[in-house]
């Protein structure tokens, strides 16, 4: 089974990650530490979010836009994997020909909430923060969105992420 999140950056992808690891066994796979952030070493660029936009852009054009799957899922070896960043629809499409078990969801929200969880490698101001979705948009983000087979709202408290995410996966492993 491989579940990808996708959503806008801050979102709490990465708290749903850590959830299906810690409570079911999932592994985390992420494409900006498990991909890009090499890249971004081997090239001495400043480690940023902005960098490993422009690399995954680069990437992308060269390879296709689903090259960040095919990367991705040379590494993913287990048997529950979680895949966190998906931002292309070709993505989906590359996990969903490679299992009948991928699972697609969509972690929102509201952009003020998600700027002020921004951390050292996201800008700082609001413009900075939303040039990055702005580039998302162009690679197709929102189409992704569309193709969630779910979605939780993240602007309660991490426990209320939580039980969202336990009540679908329950429904899912059923």
């Amino acid at each position: 089974m491989i579940i990808g999140l996708t959503g806008p950056s801050r979102s709490g992808k990465d708290t749903v990650a850590n959830h299906l690891v810690e409570s079911y066994g999932f592994k985390h796979y992420d494409f900006y530490r498990d991909v890009l952030m090499g890249e971004i070493k081997k090239r001495g660029m400043e480690v940023t979010k902005m960098n490993a936009s422009i690399i995954g852009d680069e990437l992308r054009k060269k390879h296709g836009q689903g090259v960040m799957a095919e990367l991705l899922f040379t590494e993913a070896v287990a048997p529950r994997i979680v895949v966190t960043g998906v931002r292309s629809p070709a993505e989906v499409e590359y996990f969903r020909s490679k299992t009948d078990k991928f699972y697609l969801i969509l972690v929102k929200a509201p952009a003020e909430l998600r700027f002020e969880r921004r951390i050292g490698t996201d800008p700082n101001d609001m413009n900075g923060f939303l040039v990055r979705e702005e580039n998302d948009r162009k690679k197709g983000i929102y189409e992704v969105f569309g193709m969630a087979d779910a979605d939780f709202d993240n602007n309660g408290t991490v426990d209320n992420l939580y039980t969202q995410v336990d009540e679908w996966l329950k429904g899912v492993l059923e």
